[in-house]
């Protein structure tokens, strides 16, 4: 007859072994789950409903690179915006050299999430694509984002696009070029538009824009490059011609704070200070 505490025994003896494999099970799986994440080997659980960090820090970013190629940057943005517009051919542009040159997690975005962009998101004319898709890759690749961002929106509003360094390969030679003062893709579109006497559907126009993605992402990849060697310096400043606005209008110490932006206001606004 079997007694009860020889049952007892028995049980507690199952626990304690089933104990030691589920302690066993967590410090192996912890050791290499350990060890994935040191060598940014856990990429693609996303894709299973994981979600996970690749490298070190709570978000993962920024990440490394090297330095880039600017010219090659510039024909390949170029290039991609007759893929799928300028947001697409900026980001691929960045993305694609970067992968070549510097490998990691570059290879790991689906450079199709930029379609979006073309004509200021779904041709909304708000922010240029150009614009959208580089500072998209500026984020990921320095913790100074902010400033080569707002030095490259800074810049895009002053120049005058496009640039001649299309010259060699472009579909339209020797175009007109313009300043925007703005980095809506509304305002620079119709104001170049309005001065080359084109139409926004013609291939004048869809050139003209291709050559403003390569530009835009070939500044970017300059950027990085200063900002890589420990060079970069912000250049750009608040134009004369609307400063005052600002002063008045924006930013805590103002005199209304009610406003909020940096661009050119006097493009919509009348400047109301300077009438008698």
């Amino acid at each position: 007859m079997i007694k009860e505490k020889d049952v007892l025994e028995e049980v507690k003896e199952k626990e304690q072994k089933n104990s030691l494999s589920r302690r066993k099970f967590l410090l192996s799986t912890g050791a290499l789950t350990a060890g994935l994440l040191a060598t940014g080997g856990i990429i693609g659980c996303a894709s299973k409903g994981v979600s996970v960090a690749t490298t070190g820090g709570s978000s993962g970013v920024p990440w490394k690179y090297e330095k880039l190629d600017v010219d090659l940057v510039r024909k390949r943005g170029y290039e991609g915006y007759y893929k799928f517009g300028c947001c697409y051919g900026a980001a691929e542009a960045l993305l694609i050299t970067l992968k070549e040159t510097s490998g990691g997690q570059w290879g790991s975005i689906p450079v199709d999430m930029f379609k979006y962009g073309a004509g200021g998101a779904y041709s909304w004319g708000t922010l240029c694509g150009a614009l959208n898709g580089s500072l998209a890759v500026i984020n990921l690749a320095t913790e100074k984002h902010a400033e080569l961002g707002n030095e490259l929106i800074g810049w895009y509003t002053e120049f005058p696009f496009p640039s001649a360094k299309h010259e060699s390969y472009c579909k339209i030679p020797k175009q007109i070029t313009t300043i925007s003062k703005s980095p809506l893709c509304h305002v620079s579109v119709s104001t170049w538009a309005a001065k080359a006497d084109a139409k926004i559907n013609e291939p004048l126009k869809k050139d003209r824009c291709a050559k403003v993605t390569g530009d835009t992402a070939a500044h970017a990849a300059e950027l990085l490059n200063q900002a890589l060697a420990g060079k970069f310096t912000a250049v750009y400043k608040v134009p004369e011609e609307f400063k005052h606005c600002m002063q008045c209008h924006q930013g805590e110490k103002s005199l209304r704070d009610d406003q909020q932006g940096k661009m050119n206001c006097l493009l919509c606004h009348d400047d109301h200070p300077a009438k008698g």
